[in-house]
């Protein structure tokens, strides 16, 4: 089944002023909240080392939440890999995040870990082109991934993120797609669904204005909403659609809401009905 998710953070405050970062003063509550909402799962974000995925006793909580809540964890988003590119990263500190995910994965119903590659830690030139590359293939060679998926979100071009992925020890990588950036950034959805049709795995439901602009409400920026609604049927490895949307630090709740509502009538109707 097709899953609605949430990215962490929509149903809190921000912490520090940072836009998108692991709601650690609500984590917990955010479980209950997305349920009543009448999500299915959350995207978990690990926004740096200290994250209570990274502690046993947490771990052993976090299952004990997904149960009571029956709101699953879809996806991960490793967050603190943004600060430079895949390639700085030591073995052992990737073999570390795995080794505690996949302590938890199978209890969480675990689909899918994205793995970012864009913005500070995107790709500029062919020699980190190829060094990404390398890494991305080294940590698959290093780890096991049985429980669940692994996907790449990245600033490239579709045509770019087709060639990354062409190597045959990337095979299994998908994508996760953002709308909004995609919009931002120029590119067409279309070109996606051409090129990487298959390799889809996910989407990141937000809006933002075209030329590099910022995010906006769901409705009011450049995201090719009327295409993908159109088209998502083509998207035959999509397992959830996760909401990132635009949120304000006062009426946040209220924010969520209406862009959940938004997605349901745009989206999900026309997906779960057929």
């Amino acid at each position: 089944m097709l899953r609605l998710a949430m990215v962490q953070g929509r149903l809190s405050s921000e912490v520090a002023g940072k836009f998108q970062y692991f709601p650690i003063h609500n984590w917990r509550s955010e479980f209950f909240k997305a349920k009543e909402l009448g999500f299915d799962s959350l995207e978990w974000i690990i926004s740096d080392f200290s994250n209570p995925i990274f502690d046993e006793a947490s771990q052993n909580e976090i299952i004990d939440l997904v149960r009571d809540s029956n709101l699953e964890i879809s996806s991960i988003s490793l967050d603190l890999l943004m600060p430079k590119t895949l390639n700085y990263f030591s073995d052992k500190e990737i073999k570390w995040i795995f080794d505690n995910i996949n302590k938890i994965a199978k209890k969480v119903k675990l689909s899918r870990v994205s793995i970012p590659i864009e913005e500070t830690c995107g790709i500029r030139d062919p020699q980190t082109f190829n060094k990404v590359q390398g890494k991305l293939i080294k940590i698959l060679n290093l780890n096991s991934f049985n429980e669940y998926s692994i996907a790449i979100e990245t600033d490239m071009a579709p045509n770019v993120i087709s060639n990354f992925l062409n190597h045959k020890a990337l095979q299994r990588v998908g994508v996760l797609l953002d709308i909004g950036n995609a919009a931002a950034y120029g590119y067409k959805l279309n070109d996606y669904f051409n090129q990487l049709s298959k390799k889809i795995y996910s989407l990141h439901i937000k809006d933002r204005l075209s030329g590099i602009g910022p995010t906006v409400p769901l409705g009011e920026g450049s995201a090719e909403f009327d295409y993908l609604a159109k088209n998502i049927h083509n998207l035959i490895n999509l397992k959830d659609i996760t909401l990132q949307s635009f949120k304000t630090h006062e009426n946040y709740l209220t924010d969520t809401t209406q862009a959940k509502k938004f997605i349901d009538d745009t989206l999900m109707i026309k997906v779960r009905g057929s």
